[in-house]
């Protein structure tokens, strides 16, 4: 009997296999979708690409499968661009179909469910919180105002590493120093305040959260989730590390910058 029941078993798995890449098929010449590696069923070509999307491999892809091409991973399917022609044709021709970023789980935890102005969805909401950035940001006039507080951050930087020896000699890593000043330049715009050193308890604070939060938002960890729904319980406790750093960061600007100002 157990058998006979796993035989039934297996012959049904079989057959839905078969069904799923037959309307895999179908789907793709209905909708004349990009040629690309076969995918399987549930899983896509993840299993095939895994996590290891960088430009190489896309590269080695577009030599076998063309300037565009499908990645079907899990729920999601990627068409990738490799000429500048296409890149135009997407970016430029068609800017306004192709503006909107997708969102994922991550991201909608960082972002309030897209509301920020990198990746919301193009359209009314994005428009708005363009006009709010562009105001105290990009103007003319903020530019202006705020140039020689910029031109006095540069000089701070290059006085800072001609106090340093091996920048004359060996050679001096400057992205730290540079990080600094933009942290400088855009914090003196947002709160009219800088900070004083690289050892500053704030700064090091907010860097470090910021870090945690890049790196939680780029990681490939939670890409399963992300692609295939099913998978994310398995993700509850990266969900969770995303959501304290996030409220960790909100108290962080809430102490320093919100209270005071009250």
């Amino acid at each position: 009997m157990d058998l006979l029941f796993l035989e039934k078993l297996l012959l049904s798995l079989f057959f839905t296999i078969l069904l799923a890449i037959f309307i895999s098929k179908l789907r793709g010449k209905r909708f004349k979708l990009p040629t690309g590696p076969i995918p399987v069923p549930i899983f896509g070509n993840w299993l095939q690409v895994g996590d290891d999307l960088n430009h190489r491999n896309l590269s080695d892809l577009a030599r076998k499968y063309g300037d565009i091409f499908m990645l079907r991973m899990g729920q999601r399917n990627l068409v990738v661009v490799s000429s500048s022609d296409l890149a135009k044709e997407v970016l430029h021709t068609q800017g306004v179909e192709f503006g909107s970023r997708t969102r994922n789980v991550v991201f909608d935890i960082f972002t309030g469910k897209g509301q920020d102005m990198v990746f919301t969805v193009y359209g009314e909401h994005w428009r708005k919180m363009r006009r709010i950035m562009t105001v105290p940001f990009f103007t003319n006039k903020v530019v202006q105002q705020y140039r020689f507080d910029w031109e006095e951050e540069i000089a701070r930087v290059v006085d800072d590493v001609k106090t340093i020896p091996e920048a004359s000699t060996t050679g001096f890593v400057l992205r730290k120093r540079l990080q600094f000043m933009m942290y400088n330049n855009i914090y003196r715009i947002m709160f009219d305040r800088r900070f004083e050193s690289e050892d500053d308890p704030f700064f090091v604070k907010l860097k470090t959260l910021n870090g945690e939060r890049s790196r939680l938002s780029q990681s490939f960890e939670y890409n399963y989730g992300d692609f295939i729904p099913i998978l994310r319980p398995f993700l509850r406790g990266y969900l969770k590390i995303c959501k304290d750093v996030k409220e960790r960061r909100n108290q962080l600007f809430k102490d320093y910058f919100l209270e005071e100002r009250k």
